[in-house]
């Protein structure tokens, strides 16, 4: 993900492609919506279709996910890393981060530790340090191992990495990796958006003025028309920017200045309009990789000739004089920039999805990760189709996002825990460590909220409408939970595996709760709060 550069991240998935060109489906992607209730309540109509909902899968997917993240921070059972793929592990967690901030914001008056405490973990995890964690740290796998192969420079300076009276970029947490800055801040902004905390407020803000000084100054404390880099980009590793990479950083400005009522967002212009004229291919679409820097040697990788460092300046080219697209890259900076230009996605999509899709039947296609490949087949691809089902959702266009979800789900069997709460799909026969990938990305393709929604904050009234403060948690599944403030009632359809008490708060007045259009017994009250509790089935519940 982001750049993928310096080695081999996936294995090749040949067999994926072979699977599904035979002909074998599954149909592993089934529907599981809760039938639909109207309720009316005291004069009041209650359509529990205009209130967004959740499948039966997001929430074992969730449960799924939370196996593996609820472990201590240093530890990784469960996500089938090895050498080739440990640098991917902190844009797992970023991803993964994004889903549950989503899945919850379908459900935002189920405020327990469900989504809370796994939102948490996923920012714990994502910044391990060496001196804590060790070998097991996001540190030493995403920026110490992603040096080998190149001058063992873990902290730069710009423009010559070895002199230190030059500008100070680089370092874990330094300007010039915005591969994990961005993320990071992102997944503690979205967790202050979702769960108003405060926590992490003084860090992200850090973040933003880092930027900030980035994309404004030569780093030296002197105005500079796009930033130290002069792009008006940051790099990703330090000479390198990519479109995909910013978009992250571009999205959180957007929803901190929406959030606080600042005006950061125009530091981003010049950069934007970089990547909208300069890097851009015969088709107006993104490219990929431009290096801010000529190159300062050459290093010796194996089975390569030597490769320079950090390469060709401002070179958009592969070695044959064609422009380089990754459609993954293409895909992810189209869903993240959307909120930002519209405009450009808008007409972007269209032209991407006729480039890079390819037919495989009726029913199924997928997305080339590289239209200059179209007879290849590999791990890039497979990146390509996840990113894309999240921008095809986003976009509306569910035809194509279901046309490569049957690609890409069918030819694995869906696994159900012994207790029916988990659920991931089996890729241990091609490439284990994909099996959290299809998880998150199935969420990302398929809950009724996107990335350009979440770019919005809350009104801060909703801080104060009532919702579900405690409850047993592995016992049910919530599919909505939502307080209408027209309507002055919570929505809430629950299915209970075994009995359950849900704690309320925030209710003004004693409430009364309805299923059916008829009051429920057993709402009591429990001092500042009030609990209902459950027994075994599916609920569709009015609290007024």
């Amino acid at each position: 993900m982001a750049n993928m550069s310096g080695g081999t991240k996936y294995s090749v998935l040949t067999l994926v492609l072979l699977v599904v060109l035979v002909g074998t489906t599954f149909s592993n992607l089934p529907l599981s919506r809760m039938p639909p209730s109207v309720q009316v309540v005291n004069e009041v109509v209650f359509n529990f279709a205009d209130y967004p909902a959740l499948q039966r899968e997001h929430i074992a997917l969730i449960n799924y996910l939370r196996e593996l993240v609820e472990q201590p921070y240093g530890e990784w059972e469960g996500w089938h890393i090895t050498p080739d793929v440990q640098y991917l592990v902190h844009y797992q967690l970023a991803f993964m981060s994004y889903a549950v901030e989503r899945m919850f914001e379908v459900t935002p008056g189920y405020r327990t530790d469900f989504y809370r405490g796994l939102a948490y973990d996923l920012i714990k995890k994502m910044n391990t340090t060496i001196e804590e964690y060790g070998d097991t740290s996001i540190e030493m796998m995403e920026w110490v191992r992603s040096t080998i192969g190149f001058p063992n420079w873990t902290s730069y300076h710009y423009p010559d990495p070895t002199n230190e009276s030059h500008v100070y970029t680089g370092g874990f947490r330094g300007p010039a990796n915005i591969m994990w800055t961005g993320h990071y801040a992102l997944m503690e902004l979205l967790y202050e958006r979702n769960f108003h905390t405060g926590e992490f407020y003084d860090e992200f803000t850090w973040f933003m003025h880092d930027w900030n000084n980035s994309l404004t100054t030569d780093g030296l404390g002197h105005p500079q028309e796009g930033g130290i880099w002069r792009c008006g980009l940051i790099p990703c590793q330090p000479y390198a920017v990519w479109v995909q990479c910013n978009s992250i950083p571009v999205f959180f400005t957007e929803l901190y200045d929406n959030m606080y009522n600042t005006s950061f967002r125009p530091i981003w212009d010049y950069g934007l309009n970089f990547v909208n004229t300069v890097m851009q291919d015969q088709y107006g679409l993104f490219t990929d990789c431009y290096y801010v820097q000529r190159p300062l040697g050459y290093t010796d990788q194996a089975g390569m000739p030597p490769q320079p460092f950090p390469g060709n300046e401002l070179d958009p080219y592969t070695r044959d004089g064609r422009p380089y697209v990754s459609a993954y890259g293409v895909a992810w900076a189209l869903l993240f920039l959307e909120y930002t230009q519209p405009e450009e996605t808008v007409h972007d999509y269209p032209v991407f999805i006729n480039v890079c899709g390819k037919d495989v039947s009726g029913d199924q296609m997928y997305i080339m990760d590289s239209y200059n490949n179209p007879s290849g087949f590999g791990s890039y691809d497979i990146l390509a189709c996840l990113f894309t089902i999240a921008l095809a959702q986003q976009r509306g266009d569910l035809a194509t996002r279901d046309r490569i979800m049957e690609f890409l789900y069918s030819p694995y069997n869906q696994v159900w825990s012994s207790d029916g709460r988990a659920m991931h799909w089996d890729t241990t026969a091609v490439e284990p460590f994909l099996q959290s990938s299809l998880a998150y990305g199935y969420i990302w393709a398929t809950v009724p909220v996107t990335v350009r929604d979440m770019a919005e904050p809350r009104p801060a009234e909703s801080w104060d409408y009532p919702y579900i403060r405690s409850a047993d948690d592995d016992s049910i599944w919530v599919y909505q939970a939502v307080w209408d403030p027209e309507k002055e009632g919570f929505v809430l359809t629950v299915e209970v595996d075994e009995t359950a008490t849900l704690e309320f708060a925030n209710f003004d007045h004693t409430p009364t709760a309805y299923s059916g259009g008829v009051p429920l017994a057993g709402l009591t009250a429990t001092g500042d709060g009030y609990a209902l509790t459950l027994e075994p089935g599916t609920y569709h519940i009015v609290i007024v």
